[in-house]
């Protein structure tokens, strides 16, 4: 299915809604659930580091909120500042959402300004495509960088 005004194409996966959501800086769970429900958007952004989808038994789970079928989790690596612990993040995010493979990747280089790690983004981005992923990648806007990332992926 190609893109209509009323759908867009994201990896294998199409949409009708093109407001993504994050289920970070909510007060709970419920309000979490309440918000994405209210906002129509399908496709849900998760940091795995920082949000509970089966890692711990001990504290509940956003997969009990927001059930996977009602949206598509798009799981990021959100606080990571490493290559190696980009793709480990995402790997473990697959396993946990049942060999889910769309995700976001995110490798920071600074804590302050958030800015991303441009050379461990590129070696990241590489191995998780190599592993089957589909990447949304969280990057610079240099387009010389850009060009640079393209050449240098062939």
């Amino acid at each position: 299915m190609s893109n209509t005004p009323d759908t867009w194409k994201l990896g294998t996966r199409t949409f009708s809604s093109r407001l993504l959501v994050g289920t970070g800086k909510y007060a709970s769970l419920e309000q979490t659930r309440d918000a994405i429900a209210a906002s129509g958007a399908e496709l849900v952004t998760v940091a795995i580091r920082r949000t509970n989808i089966g890692q711990s038994a001990s504290e509940p789970s956003l997969l009990e909120f927001i059930p996977p079928a009602s949206c598509t989790y798009l799981p990021n690596s959100a606080g990571c500042y490493t290559a190696k612990d980009a793709v480990r993040t995402l790997r473990l995010g697959r396993e946990l959402l049942d060999g889910h493979t769309l995700c976001k990747l995110e490798v920071l280089g600074d804590p302050e300004s958030l800015y991303p790690n441009m050379e461990e983004t590129l070696m990241a981005a590489k191995e998780l495509v190599q592993d089957g992923f589909e990447v949304m990648v969280y990057c610079s806007d240099d387009p010389i960088y850009a060009q640079n990332w393209k050449t240098q992926a062939a």
